[in-house]
């Protein structure tokens, strides 16, 4: 082989593994994230448990997926959005209010009829006679139609405080004291790590490498 072949053929080699390892580097990447998410989808779950011990596994498993990323539509935290979900039920899926609200976070059927052109259909509930909670049992479909509303308010209350009391007294905002009770379940969810809240502080350097680090 001439030296002019041998030059080519490393090159072509190197081009070659070069190539490779981008895309290796992407799958690597895309499994780390995947696991990455797995993890959180875990600790989400493991809290709700912790709240609420007999929540069933089944009807929960799509759910941190489903909060976490209806919770990036509506641009807010998904801690608050899970906070949220603990001040309207305690995590009872099957919980159902004085004025008929139902699941997660306790939707009125009426309401979620307004929402149904743009998140879908659902089934409504019977609770007269034979009774049957519907979809809005289901925390995945409570999850995405109470986004689905909170979104629809932001959009006149911008403001996260007016969003969350129009969403639990309506246009009035006739409970105030609703968005101290989100705020005071979120400040407890801001302490678990492990749920990778956007607005928890970064972990402090140990000082002996704040030393070290340039200025």
């Amino acid at each position: 082989m001439s030296k002019g072949s041998k030059a080519l053929a490393i090159l072509t080699l190197c081009s070659a593994v070069a190539a490779g390892g981008v895309v290796l580097s992407h799958q690597v990447s895309a499994v780390a994230g995947e696991a990455d998410a797995q993890r959180l989808h875990r600790a989400i779950l493991a809290y709700v448990a912790e709240k609420n011990p007999r929540a069933p596994i089944k009807p929960f498993q799509r759910f941190p997926e489903t909060l976490v990323g209806e919770a990036q539509r509506t641009n807010i935290d998904h801690c608050l959005a899970l906070a949220q979900a603990e001040v309207e039920s305690e995590f009872r899926h099957d919980a159902v209010g004085s004025a008929g609200e139902i699941g997660l976070f306790q939707m009125l059927p009426s309401t979620a009829a307004l929402l149904e052109s743009t998140v879908g259909r659902f089934r409504r509930p019977v609770l007269k006679g034979y009774r049957d909670l519907g979809d809005l049992a289901d925390p995945q479909v409570s999850t995405r139609f109470a986004m689905a509303y909170l979104r629809d308010i932001m959009i006149r209350r911008p403001n996260i405080k007016d969003a969350l009391t129009e969403y639990n007294g309506g246009p009035s905002g006739r409970h105030p004291r609703y968005y101290r009770m989100v705020m005071g379940a979120y400040v407890e969810v801001l302490e678990r790590t492990e749920l990778r809240c956007r607005f928890q502080p970064a972990p402090k350097r140990p000082p002996v490498l704040a030393l070290l680090a340039p200025v």
